[in-house]
């Protein structure tokens, strides 16, 4: 039977308070980049000790890139290193020293479009670059932003999110084992609010979606697709690519409503495979900012 994405990777920043609490600290006031040198030194630690992770990016690049072991190895590697940047970017976020960082939107008129209209709508994300940056750089007042988030998050971690979002219009809503959040996010659409949810892992549920990603099937949570099916409402997708320095690249793409003559079940797969497609658009051109370590292409959907 696979393991579950619970089991093989937490979702759960590393560190620990105090070394979180070190860095929001220390972020404040001192550029991100300066810290990017130590990442030769914890990089390796990080690759050895979590070894398991490694691998399964490692057969990421080859089984599902096909490329050829020794460029796959050391193409992990520059996944570990861009994902410690993107994690450092984070903390620097936080910390409330978001002004060096450079967002490139090209489409951000889709965005402001939906803006200005009364119903509410999802943003999927993904664990594809900094998901993070949505709350703080569309910064806007006429949509308050419900990004959901993983309950699992240390306290230093989650209070440092809220405090941080409630200055951007964004609140947190947790994933509870209750599906209680299920009833915040309807109230907060029909409302007319932006719900924010990373749609490409699951936790904790068998509900999924077998949908074809990069030409191998895969898995997504049937959830935020069965939601914007059954409230009929808007559903877009942002990643933010990381590029040289602290600049970064976003893509957005709405996706288009499936027929009102398919059933629920059907409607939610054709706005998963939107999802996909869009994922995978990305990823063919920044294969190293995939950053869910587990075995993500399994065979079989994952039990709870």
């Amino acid at each position: 039977m696979a393991e579950t994405a619970e089991r093989q990777w937490s979702g759960k920043t590393d560190g620990g308070n105090f070394g979180q609490r070190f860095l929001f600290a220390v972020l404040k006031s001192v550029p991100v980049r300066v810290f990017y040198p130590i990442l030769i030194f914890v990089v390796p630690v990080y690759c050895v000790v979590n070894h398991r992770a490694f691998g399964y990016i490692k057969s990421y690049f080859h089984e599902i890139h096909h490329f050829s072991p020794w460029k796959s190895f050391w193409k992990t590697i520059q996944n570990h290193f861009v994902f410690g940047k993107v994690v450092l970017d984070r903390f620097a976020i936080l910390a409330g020293n978001a002004k060096q960082f450079v967002v490139d939107v090209p489409d951000n008129e889709l965005f402001m479009q939906l803006l200005n209209r009364p119903e509410g709508f999802i943003v999927a994300g993904s664990h594809i670059g900094n998901f993070e940056l949505s709350g703080h750089f569309f910064n806007q007042d006429k949509k308050k932003i419900n990004i959901i988030v993983y309950d699992g998050e240390g306290a230093t971690m989650q209070d440092r999110r809220r405090a941080s979002f409630l200055s951007h219009n964004v609140r947190m809503i947790a994933l509870s084992k209750d599906f209680s959040h299920i009833y915040e996010i309807k109230d907060a659409l029909e409302r007319g609010e932006i719900i924010a949810v990373a749609c490409d892992r699951v936790f904790g549920s068998n509900k999924t979606l077998k949908v074809n990603f990069l030409n191998k099937d895969a898995h997504f949570p049937i959830g935020p697709f069965l939601l914007a099916a059954q409230m009929d409402c808007p559903i877009i997708s942002l990643v933010a690519v990381k590029k040289r320095g602290t600049r970064y690249q976003a893509f957005l793409r709405i996706f288009d409503k499936p027929s009102e003559q398919s059933n629920m079940r059907q409607r939610s797969q054709f706005i998963a495979e939107q999802y996909s497609d869009f994922l995978a658009s990305v990823l063919r051109q920044y294969p190293e900012q995939w950053f869910n370590f587990y075995d993500f292409w399994r065979t079989e959907s994952p039990k709870s």
